[in-house]
């Protein structure tokens, strides 16, 4: 059984190759090569889950690893009315704490992102290295060319569908509501997963993914359980960081607006950094409710940073309306999201839309029982060919 869905999942890889071969010159065919033979490595040559077990020498950790990855994928499916997938259902051993490094650049005088071109998904706005090294080299490149570099580690990619997404040997140190998050919210990713609408995409997982691990959670061990109570906190910080870094792009987006000469740019860009940094040092104890943010205000500010941060889980506040029409009714969302795959050209749209139109056919239902955790965005990228190679 492990030997022929092996070789079922190294025939589409072996298709893959071709592919990427064929665009080897029109696509950085280097890079691709490079990252397919990581992909390789850490996909393609993952373990079947269920074979894994019936092994003798299993360590305890990681069949406890398995019991819980299995009970979430259960949840998303059975609770949140997610499609189920086979993503997950293979595992990898990794010699780190993460999967792979991500690169994100901007210019530095406006909030404008880079994007690097993709054979299947696309125009994407990060560019993803299994080797730490090649990314640092590629930051090095772009800040000497007078941008704004974010380098940040992840902890999954999505094949979208084209392979079984595995589990990972680091996932070990995950707590549940971490763990339910990521599995969430790239299981998200495999059911909706709309072209050149990647801001949409990563709000519906975001949104999804945060609150399906906190209704995980709450039902496994109960609304007054210490682990929930730990996650209502850490949602709640995660809130009003993303909240004040909303407030630092506002505040660039403006600035880069108004001002017409670099200069001017740079030096808002620093005044506007400096007094965000200072309101976070000076009123951290008022703001949030756990010290996880409290080095923020020491780290490097960018552009790229706060780009990233704003368009990868800021402003989920048409999400939270929404959820809040419904009655907080998570798998009745989950199932309105699912529908936005009709109308790739407007999601967002439609999923008002939809909302409206469920509000309207269930007014004379009475209140309905709820599914609740208990607690938009599109940028013209600016696309810099000559800046975005890799040799």
């Amino acid at each position: 059984m492990g030997h022929s869905r092996l070789g079922m999942k190294v025939a589409p890889f072996v298709l893959m190759l071709v592919f990427l071969a064929g665009t080897y010159f029109a696509v950085d065919g280097p890079y691709i090569l490079r990252q397919a033979l990581g992909f390789y490595r850490t996909v393609v040559l993952a373990r079947d889950i269920d074979t894994l077990r019936e092994r003798k020498d299993l360590d305890r950790e990681t069949e406890e690893l398995f019991d819980r990855v299995e009970e979430i994928r259960r949840f998303a499916v059975e609770e949140l009315g997610l499609e189920p997938s086979g993503n997950f259902t293979r595992y990898t051993e990794v010699e780190r704490d993460h999967l792979a490094t991500v690169v994100s650049v901007a210019r530095d005088d406006r909030m404008h992102r880079g994007t690097w071109s993709y054979p299947v998904v696309g125009d994407l706005f990060y560019r993803g290295y299994y080797n730490t090294a090649h990314a640092v080299s590629t930051a090095r490149e772009l800040r000497a060319r007078g941008h704004d570099v974010l380098i940040r580690q992840v902890d999954a990619f999505s094949s979208l569908g084209y392979f079984s997404d595995p589990v990972y040997s680091f996932m070990k140190d995950y707590d549940d509501y971490r763990l339910a998050n990521l599995i969430i919210h790239e299981e998200v990713h495999a059911n909706v997963w709309i072209d050149g609408k990647n801001a949409y995409n990563e709000e519906i997982a975001t949104f999804v993914g945060d609150e399906g691990a906190a209704l995980f959670v709450r039902e496994k061990y109960g609304a007054e359980s210490e682990e929930y109570e730990a996650v209502a906190q850490g949602r709640e910080d995660r809130r009003t960081y993303r909240a004040w870094l909303d407030q630092v792009y506002y505040a660039l987006t403006d600035a880069y607006r108004i001002l017409e000469t670099r200069e001017e740019r740079l030096n808002a860009k620093e005044r506007i950094f400096a007094e965000a940094r200072e309101k976070l040092k000076d009123n951290y104890d008022d703001m949030f409710e756990t010290d996880r943010y409290r080095g923020a205000a020491e780290q490097p500010l960018n552009n790229a940073r706060v780009d990233a941060g704003y368009h990868y889980g800021g402003d989920l506040s048409l999400y939270y309306g929404l959820y809040d029409e419904l009655g907080y009714d998570l798998p009745k969302m989950v199932e309105l999201i699912r529908r936005t795959r009709l109308r790739p050209d407007a999601p967002r749209e439609f999923l008002v839309a939809q909302v409206e139109k469920e509000r309207a056919t269930s007014s004379d239902s009475g209140p309905t029982e709820s599914h609740s955790s208990g607690l938009g965005r599109e940028q013209q990228a600016e696309h810099i060919p000559d800046v975005f190679s890799d040799s």
